[in-house]
């Protein structure tokens, strides 16, 4: 952090004669967007949004009230900037722009109005009053804290003392803080206390049971925390402590054991959530007890212990819901039985395959549920290019299901890969029978490319070397646009003779690193050469050179 010099007050004397402004400049204000001024309890923070200061900058105090200044700053330090999104995430590209001044050393305690003046950008004086207001008083502080008592779900009233002093800013000094304003804060909530004449605090305190843990605390246990009723709650001028609980076995008891409703959508539920208490019997857990459901959802008991909540019908998948341990409780859950009403959709996710040339195959199962009758159910083959939230259709299949349930196999096979993209079986909603899920699958593989190769030499004599070279090249699925060579992979060559109707194997080579290749063969007949990449990885296409035709003499 770069430093400037610490603060130095001096008693304000009154201002100076207004300097005299040219009539042919245009005075102005150089911070004419404002410019942010705070306090906090012994420094005044000002940020003008940049490092660059205003002329003469200085700020003077006022006690409240008063028209005279008391005390004068004219110098600052550099401080990180304290909100570099405000007034907005861009407002300046230095992100030391905050400055402050030195502790302040003032007379008396009391509140103070806070004046920034500079210099405008012909000279004139600017003033800004009351930008700010300064509280300067006593400095609370918790000295100690102390939770007597380890609570439990029915008895949940624990004893606080806690002592709190004040530091006076004028001489760093100390006394006891009598009716200090301190706040006990829980996970729940927080509540107010006042230090007694001695800055004293001996209080009951109770949980309210909801209480969650924090990050670092055991799950047996709750964090209190005691601080001045300004400062955050992690102030190093309050206190915390762990406060270990005692946890009682916990359960839940659903309204109905089975829920029926179409498949894909979500089903009420409902229930009660209760404790074993110490004498055997089970209690109702108390209010803001979390419950979750697998897809559907969360919620909190009442005070009576009750919840309700919804869980997602994905088939005849039983549905569970759960309660997570807690400080208070321990862990439960409750499995819900599904019984999908009149409805199809897919389960079992989508079997899709894309091969090396470019055809993709989808095969998905479509269940149906409690149907009244016979039905033929119309299913879309449905593409998404990467990138885009439109589906489109590319095939249409009908699928046969009998009354009842029922589950078949929907096939389509041999489509073009038109990119990459994601690909769907969608069950499209009849008359009385609602859809359920789809399934859906992600396609793409590397495109590749032989986009150099030659016979060599042509003509040329039978019986002599013919040289075949070229180069594989691919792109990235990140970037289908920028080619590199393909090192290490296979590709054969292909011979056909002139006149004849099929491509024989000639031989088979390996690319180098820069995804060239190269290999010889003896002269025979007139004919046609080709390279093809028909082995191609399971996550790139093949690719097929031209044809280069060699005259035999």
């Amino acid at each position: 952090m770069r430093k400037r010099s610490l603060a130095v007050l001096c008693t304000a004397t009154a201002l100076g004669a207004v300097l005299a402004v040219p009539t042919t400049a245009l005075a102005a204000d150089p911070h004419p967007s404002g410019f942010r001024v705070w306090t906090d309890s012994t420094r005044i923070h000002l940020d003008f949004g940049g490092s660059k200061l205003p002329q003469h900058l200085k700020v003077n105090l006022r006690k409240a009230g008063s028209a005279t200044p008391v005390a004068t700053i004219t110098s600052f330090e550099r401080t990180p900037d304290e909100d570099p999104c405000s007034p907005s995430c861009q407002d300046d590209t230095d992100p030391e722009t905050g400055i402050r001044s030195a502790p302040l050393r003032l007379a008396d305690l009391g509140t103070y109005s806070v004046d920034v003046l500079y210099d405008g950008t012909v000279g004139e004086p600017i003033v800004h009053k009351d930008k700010a207001t300064l509280a300067y008083g006593l400095i609370p502080r918790v000295t100690g804290l102390e939770v007597v008592g380890k609570p439990d779900l029915e008895h949940r009233t624990v004893t606080v003392k806690a002592d709190a002093v004040g530091l006076d800013p004028r001489n760093d000094t100390e006394q006891p803080l009598p009716n200090g304003k301190l706040m006990l804060d829980t996970t729940a909530g927080s509540t107010p206390v006042l230090t007694d004449a001695a800055g004293h605090i001996e209080t009951p305190f109770t949980f309210t049971g909801s209480e969650t843990n924090e990050p670092g605390i055991s799950g047996t246990a709750v964090r209190v925390t005691l601080r001045p009723e300004k400062e955050g709650a992690r102030s190093p001028l309050g206190k915390s402590r762990t406060v270990q609980t005692s946890v009682p076995s916990s359960r839940i008891t659903l309204d109905t054991a089975t829920v029926k409703a179409p498949d894909g959508s979500k089903a009420p539920v409902g229930g009660r959530i209760t404790f074993k208490g110490a004498d055997g019997t089970w209690k109702p857990a108390p209010a803001g007890a979390w419950v979750r459901s697998r897809d559907g959802g969360s919620a909190q008991t009442g005070a009576d212990g009750r919840f309700a909540t919804q869980i997602l019908v994905d088939g005849r998948i039983s549905g569970l819901v759960t309660l997570t341990g807690s400080a208070w409780l321990g862990n439960s859950y409750a499995t819900v039985a599904v019984d999908p009403s009149t409805s199809a959709g897919f389960h079992g996710g989508l079997t899709a395959t894309l091969t090396a040339d470019r055809k993709v195959s989808l095969t998905g199962k479509l269940s149906a549920y409690d149907l009244p009758a016979a039905a033929k159910l119309k299913v879309l083959v449905e593409f998404q290019p990467s990138g885009s939230s439109e589906w489109i259709t590319k095939a249409t299949r009908y699928s046969a299901a009998p009354a009842g349930d029922s589950t078949r196999a929907v096939t389509a096979a041999g489509l073009p890969y038109p990119g990459p993209g994601g690909w769907r079986l969608r069950y499209v909603a009849a008359s009385g029978i609602p859809a359920g899920p789809d399934a859906g699958k992600f396609l793409a593989r590397v495109n590749t490319a032989i986009p150099e190769f030659n016979a060599a030499p042509e003509p040329v004599k039978a019986g002599k070397p013919i040289g075949i070279t070229g180069k594989l090249t691919h792109t990235r699925y990140y970037n289908e646009t920028t080619w590199s060579g393909y090192g290490g992979q296979p590709v054969r060559i292909y011979f056909r003779a002139t006149g004849a109707t099929t491509w024989t194997l000639a031989g088979t080579t390996t690319t180098a690193a820069d995804g060239t290749f190269k290999t010889f063969f003896t002269a025979a007949k007139d004919g046609a050469w080709q390279a093809r990449y028909d082995q191609a990885a399971y996550d790139h296409f093949a690719a097929t050179s031209r044809e280069d035709l060699v005259d035999v003499q």
